[in-house]
């Protein structure tokens, strides 16, 4: 045992020994710490995401009411009283849970102490600071963090001052703490995590899982010397795995310290995440100290076991005194055999979204299409190049060309090489490309609610009165402000014209469409561009430019609205207009806070269009975690595809010195690295801009439409291949210098 343990650390210090002695050393230091980082930093997240996503489940399940009566019960046993009411904060939803404590024992759900009087309210601090004020009732307190979901979670009870609750408007509850979490609060416009985790796996895992890939090869031609050293000295497959572990060790604990702050910090406090503004909760994070101990110990294991198998020799070792080769020839084309059927799931997956939808099957397989595409794609460029490879060996044979001779003959036998070379190229057009169409899926819609908000502000707010109140809604119009106008919309399906004709079509079938009337006084109908009829005879009316404020209002199908003259008493199906004639805001704070006081809970003041806008917004913020992870992945494979690049440069450098002492001339390496450097990546530009296009079918494709501007992959490839020739010119120098230096040596 003994012996084994001091053979154990002996391999581990040789390790480290070759290591330090490494020409490639440093470089491959600085990418094994940088990839341990990002593999830790991915690991984290994910962790972080599941643990966010099982409190909030925990949380919204521990408030959720419970409705089920014991036996022998009926509805008026019921100790509680409830009504959700959905209204918007600063473009943002949040839920008013009003309250009816019937007993003077009604239960209490999580983070409440004691329920509000009549007239009051207890709000979650985001509220408290948008600057709500009493709209809700008199804020007398605030929900403690385990009542709410998150900790900008938009949530408050209240309590009516007028008693508007009653056994027949609204829902009983015995207790809290149901199975399953209801979609309350922030819960509802919250996307499940299968739907983060599928936005998560292609953009932050896979471009970490490369760096790491491209980390533990840098380097690797003088490793697969000493590997094939090893193994003809009899060495087991064990010690060679130890050696290399211990090479890589120092940067991989280096990686893992580095990123403890990190974890640190979100145990201690709530962090918000840039760019996307949420808030992590390091309450969360706390409960689930474990599974991120776990992810960060994992990390430089999971390092240290791909080191390992990357640096095993083909052939039996230990068995044989004969030297082989490692090669990667067969990984390499088992990846590319897989690359057409990823591809072909692509393919399919527009047809699939268009006939079963966006289900979870559907979702999972267009994820695997894009990450297996991903994945293999660099490898079937790599045979492809490695199959040129040997074209260009024949074609410098005959033309006497020694450049393209030692270039040909140089990446005809190395798929392994091409394939590191140029996966970051091929998988940073790929992540670029669906960063730019995924949000472009939903512009339209968004765009349409910012143009509805740019023209009118708050001069237009619509009051939807709650049924039970509409005798009440006169007064909410007399605390309008003086120069504020009001009409009524009433509206009603089943009419084919605004005249009230109910047509059949040719098979008999009735066509629903809507008839919308407008009533109001004769100011009133003039600030909406309508003429005033004469007397009390109705008329209709055309919408056109000249009556904007309609046109935003009622649904595009309507073309005609009935005009009458009258009041403002607000009937059922009918809906509230009030609007400013000079396009000044009208307080809507402060209208709100009237709706709800005197027309109780339900009554809904809303800017015109403001479901398209807080829906948008909340479009906006979910998209913008697709930005943030994909230039996350994007940063990732920039950072291998660099170090890479490096390494090679140097190796260029040290292998093609000799060469011009055979040819004569060192205008050889200019043309070795523009066969071996700047040809590949040029290549993998263009076909990474092809398979960019396949890439996003299931994006850009209907039902989903989005789009990929030619004008986006033009612009990539050309950066990428100016950095080509840079790449290369930088190799050719460095070899001239390298030539210089050059002594004949017994290697």
């Amino acid at each position: 045992m003994r012996k084994d343990s001091s053979l154990t650390r002996q391999l581990l210090r040789m390790g480290q020994a070759s290591g330090r002695g490494s020409v490639d050393g440093r470089i491959r230091f600085t990418a094994l710490t940088a990839a341990t980082v990002s593999v830790a930093l991915t690991l984290l997240a994910v962790v972080a995401a599941h643990a966010t996503y099982t409190e909030r489940a925990e949380r919204g399940a521990s408030r959720t009411p419970v409705q089920r009566l014991a036996s022998g019960q009926n509805v008026r046993d019921a100790p509680l009283l409830l009504k959700s009411h959905l209204d918007d904060v600063g473009d943002h939803q949040a839920e008013i849970t009003y309250v009816e404590p019937v007993t003077d024992d009604a239960p209490l759900p999580p983070g409440v102490d004691r329920w509000p009087a009549p007239g009051e309210a207890l709000l979650s601090p985001a509220l408290v600071a948008d600057g709500v004020g009493d709209r809700y009732g008199r804020i007398v307190g605030t929900i403690a963090p385990e009542g709410l979901a998150g900790p900008e979670e938009r949530f408050a009870y209240a309590r009516p001052a007028h008693g508007w609750l009653t056994y027949e408007n609204a829902l009983i509850a015995t207790g809290f703490g149901a199975e399953g979490a209801a979609g309350l609060g922030d819960i509802a416009q919250v996307r499940p995590f299968s739907v983060f985790l599928s936005l998560l796996i292609p953009m932050l895992v896979l471009p970490a899982g490369v760096f790491a890939v491209v980390a533990a090869r840098l380097g690797a031609a003088g490793r697969d010397r000493r590997t094939a050293l090893v193994g003809a000295l009899g060495g087991s497959r064990r010690q060679l795995a130890l050696m290399s572990a211990g090479e890589g060790a120092p940067a991989l604990l280096l990686g893992t310290v580095l990123t403890l702050p990190v974890v640190a910090a979100t145990l201690v406090a709530d962090l918000r995440v840039p760019w996307v503004d949420y808030v992590l909760s390091a309450a969360d994070m706390r409960a689930h100290i474990w599974q991120l101990a776990g992810a960060l110990i994992a990390t430089p294991l999971l390092l240290a076991a791909l080191v390992a198998v990357m640096h095993q020799p083909s052939g039996r070792v230990g068995r044989s005194t004969r030297p082989r080769a490692h090669s990667s020839r067969r990984l390499v084309k088992f990846s590319a055999a897989l690359c057409p059927v990823f591809l072909g799931i692509l393919s399919w997956s527009p047809s699939a979204l268009a006939t079963y939808g966006p289900s979870q099957m559907v979702v999972l397989l267009s994820l695997l299409g894009t990450v297996g595409a991903l994945a293999t794609l660099p490898a079937a460029i790599a045979l492809l190049l490695s199959a040129a490879g040997r074209a260009v060996t024949a074609w410098g044979r005959r033309r006497g060309r020694a450049g393209a001779l030692l270039a040909g003959r140089w990446t005809q036998g190395r798929p392994g090489y091409l394939s590191r070379l140029v996966a970051g190229v091929v998988i940073a057009i790929g992540l670029l490309s669906v960063v730019q169409v995924y949000p472009s899926m939903h512009s339209a819609s968004v765009q349409g609610a910012i143009a509805l908000r740019e023209e009118f502000r708050y001069s237009v707010l619509t009051l939807s009165v709650p049924r039970g109140a509409v005798s009440q809604a006169g007064k909410w119009v007399d605390r309008l402000p003086p120069d504020a106008e009001a009409v009524v919309l009433e509206s009603t399906l089943g009419l084919a014209n605004g005249a009230g004709e109910v047509r059949r079509g040719p098979n008999g079938d009735i066509p629903i469409n809507q008839a919308v009337t407008v009533r109001g006084n004769c100011p009133a109908l003039r600030g909406l561009g309508l003429d005033c009829p004469a007397g009390s005879q109705a008329q209709t009316a055309p919408l056109s430019r000249s009556t904007p404020v309609l046109r935003a209002l009622v649904p595009a199908s309507v073309t005609t609205v009935r005009v009458e003259t009258g009041g403002t008493t607000a009937q059922r199906n009918s809906t509230l207009v009030a609007y400013d004639p000079g396009g000044q805001d009208l307080p809507v704070g402060t209208l709100k806070r009237d709706a709800l006081t005197l027309l109780g809970p339900g009554a809904l003041v809303e800017g015109v269009g403001q479901s398209w806008i807080g829906g948008a917004n909340l479009l906006s913020s979910q998209l913008r975690w697709v930005t943030l992870l994909g230039t996350a992945g994007v940063a990732l494979v920039a950072l291998a595809a660099a170090l890479n690049c490096l390494a090679e440069v140097l190796r260029f450098a040290r292998s093609i010195a000799p060469v011009s002492v055979v040819s004569g001339s060192r205008r050889v390496y200019a043309a070795v690295a523009a066969w071996t450097l700047a040809g590949p990546l040029v290549v993998a530009a263009l076909l990474g801009a092809v398979s960019a296009v396949w890439i996003t079918l299931p994006y850009t494709t209907a039902p989903r439409n989005g789009s990929l501007p030619s004008e986006l992959l033009l612009s990539v490839v050309t950066t990428l291949a100016v950095l080509a020739v840079t790449v290369s010119s930088l190799a050719a120098v460095s070899a001239i210098r390298e030539s210089r230096r050059w002594r004949p040596r017994q290697d």
